[in-house]
């Protein structure tokens, strides 16, 4: 099952993310507060596959709380403020307990905008059980990449950032081969950011050529345009 999480903040026009979700049709969405306004865009676009199957949050940065009348009250889980889990992290923390082995979850939303401290706690979640295997922030998207796992990267221009960051875990350590990118792995940071701004080798795009990435050791978060064509193999989204 494809779960998608909606959440508030700066997330991809739906036009933008056709790509990613051709590929990847939502079995089971969710919104998290504010991400229902975002969710409700999407319907529009998408169609009834968009339509929630649960929606949660202490809805405290929802503007109009009328939105929910328009749902069952069956699938409307309100929580109080004082909690200790965002909104995002509750939303996460149920696709993970509905999810299987092989299922896959996104989450849309939460970049940019005026709380770089949201941004911060959802990049730290790829560090915990709690990561989606996508995020999909803005105009970029943001891969969990574990050991085993391989990307093949199509549709990249010119002009287009890829780059490797580590997970919250650790500043060093792992291990990655890449081929196709302008700064190959042997060029990579030993510490902190592996690759920041790297792109697609200019003999690469002339022959179409897939850029290819995968992870020997360590846990890493690839971060690529939105509209780049990903194919990832190796372990199944869930454990």
């Amino acid at each position: 099952m494809h779960f998608v999480i909606f959440t508030g903040g700066e997330s991809p026009e739906p036009a933008e993310a056709a790509p990613y979700f051709s590929r990847r049709e939502p079995d089971f969405v969710i919104a998290a507060d504010s991400g229902l306004v975002t969710l409700e865009q999407y319907a529009r676009h998408f169609g009834d596959r968009f339509s929630p199957r649960l929606i949660l949050g202490d809805m405290d940065s929802l503007a109009d709380p009328s939105l929910l009348s328009r749902y069952p009250p069956d699938i409307v889980r309100t929580f109080s403020q004082d909690k200790d889990a965002t909104d995002t992290e509750l939303a996460l923390d149920a696709a993970h307990r509905h999810a299987k082995p092989g299922d896959w979850i996104t989450l849309v939303g939460a970049g940019g905008g005026a709380r770089a401290d949201h941004f911060l706690a959802v990049f730290d979640l790829f560090a915990s059980d709690l990561r989606p295997d996508c995020w999909l922030c803005g105009a970029q998207a943001f891969w969990y990449a574990g050991a085993g796992d391989s990307f093949s990267v199509g549709a990249l221009e010119p002009r287009d950032v890829v780059s490797v960051a580590r997970t919250t875990n650790s500043r060093t350590g792992g291990a990655l081969c890449s081929h196709g990118l302008c700064w190959e792995y042997d060029c990579f940071r030993a510490e902190g950011m592996p690759s920041v701004s790297n792109r697609i080798a200019p003999s690469c795009y002339e022959r179409q050529e897939d850029v290819r990435i995968s992870v020997q050791e360590g846990e890493f978060v690839l971060i690529l345009p939105i509209t780049a064509q990903v194919q990832k193999s190796g372990k199944p989204g869930r454990q």
